[in-house]
Formats: C-alpha cells, sequence, structure tokens
C-alpha cells in the first residue's frame, strides 16, 4: 500500500505522499480512505512530510481525498508542508482552503482541543 497510515486515538493520519504520486497505485489512496471512512474515523492529519510536488496532479489528489472526508462530516488539514508546497497553494489561491500545522503533532492536538 503506498499510502502509510497510522492511527492516533480517533485521529487518522496519512502519510508518505511523496513516494504515493510516482507510485501507478496512488489511485488506491481513495479506496484507503473510504475504509476508514467506513471504520468512523472523521478527523484526517495528511502529513506531507518529504513532499516537494507542486503540480496539479498533487493538488488534485489533496482537494479529492480533502473532498471525499468533508462529504462524510470529517476534516482533514495538512500538516509539514514544504516552502515550495505553502507557496504553491498561496499562488493557487488555496491557503485558506485547510487549516495548516507545522507539525502531525500540532495537527493532533487541534483536533483534541476540538474534542474537549
Amino acid at each position: 500500500m503506498p499510502l502509510h497510515i497510522r492511527i492516533e486515538g480517533d485521529v487518522a493520519i496519512l502519510s508518505n505522499f511523496a513516494r504515493l504520486m510516482n507510485d501507478p497505485r496512488y489511485v488506491d489512496a481513495r479506496m484507503d480512505l473510504r475504509d476508514l471512512l467506513e471504520q468512523g474515523y472523521r478527523k484526517f492529519v495528511l502529513d506531507l512530510s518529504g513532499a516537494r510536488e507542486t503540480g496539479a496532479s498533487f493538488l488534485g489528489l489533496l482537494m479529492t481525498l480533502t473532498r471525499q472526508v468533508e462529504h462524510d462530516r470529517g476534516e482533514a488539514v495538512l500538516a509539514n508542508l514544504s516552502r515550495e508546497m505553502q507557496h504553491y497553494l498561496g499562488e493557487m489561491q488555496m491557503a485558506d482552503y485547510w487549516d495548516v500545522f507545522a507539525s502531525v503533532q500540532e495537527a493532533t492536538a487541534f483536533f483534541r482541543r476540538g474534542s474537549a
């Protein structure tokens, strides 16, 4: 499975996006996410550690996953964005579409605060 999934309480952390885009199975990410949603997870951290890709395909994947989560009344946030990715999201006027955190720990803390 190209997408790495780690569970911390009620938060699913999705990572390995840097390698995911170079794997022909990247389309499986939607099915992996669907499985998590069916299991009842609604809080997702998309950990972009190591991802330097800033093209339309990468942005499209992030949008597709986020929309799938939101469709099922969940929330997805981004963590560990590279400077290039931060700049690209700003250029594409997408910076306000996601809550962005410097680390996975900050992102999971955000969800914990929201649950309290």
